[in-house]
């Protein structure tokens, strides 16, 4: 399936790049937070994502097509907390991060929320902060890029992006008119998920408008 390990995100990086040997970097959260209750979220993303998962944690994959063409990867069985909680920990340590890159994740009031969700180990409902993840073709050559996380504004609302070795995941943190076209797709509270591959062609304009490079 999916393969990247998590704390590329936490690199330094331009907006998008080459996975690099850059450090983790250290001294955001207290031992106990960072180790025990952030560090088990990545460890079952971590063995999602690399197939390692136990006989009773495995999961269901469907290949499928939209009726456009498009390749869907639909998942079930998920394990919604550990997952969810995973992702919030990613914009929530973006937030937090004195790194540049990071400049754009500003949460406002929700960084209380999601850190309090970390801490309780309480992901909410799956329409409280949608996440959903799209794929691009892998033979595009962007399977290894990770990008720094941008901030968008929709309809008076706020969501983020981060691109993680050719994967993008969005955090809606209100419902929008984009939120409800995609609302089958989400991550949910039943362990389901469906990932859109963006299809090779569309792949390298899509990212050079990510960057700024194309409007």
């Amino acid at each position: 399936m999916i393969s990247f390990e998590p704390k590329e995100l936490l690199k330094t990086n331009p907006r998008i790049s080459r996975p690099s040997s850059g450090s983790y970097e250290g001294g955001l959260l207290c031992k106990e937070c960072d180790n025990e209750v952030i560090g088990k979220y990545e460890t079952y993303t971590s063995k999602l994502l690399n197939g390692k998962l136990g006989k009773k944690e495995k999961i269901r994959c469907n290949f499928a097509k939209s009726m456009d063409g498009i390749n869907l990867l639909e998942l079930s069985d998920l394990n919604y907390s550990s997952l969810k909680l995973f992702l919030l920990s990613l914009l929530w340590r973006a937030h937090i991060s004195s790194r540049d890159e990071y400049r754009e994740v500003t949460l406002g009031p929700y960084a209380d929320k999601i850190g309090k969700a970390l801490l309780e180990e309480n992901p909410g409902a799956d329409n409280d902060i949608i996440i959903t993840i799209t794929k691009l073709d892998p033979t595009a050559g962007f399977s290894t890029f990770i990008g720094q996380p941008i901030r968008h504004k929709v309809e008076q609302t706020t969501q983020y992006s981060i691109i993680i070795n050719g994967y993008i995941v969005v955090y809606y943190l209100k419902e929008n008119r984009l939120s409800k076209r995609i609302n089958h797709q989400k991550l949910t509270e039943e362990g389901t998920l469906t990932i859109m591959e963006i299809p090779k062609e569309k792949v390298s304009p899509f990212v050079m408008k990510y960057v700024g490079v194309a409007k």
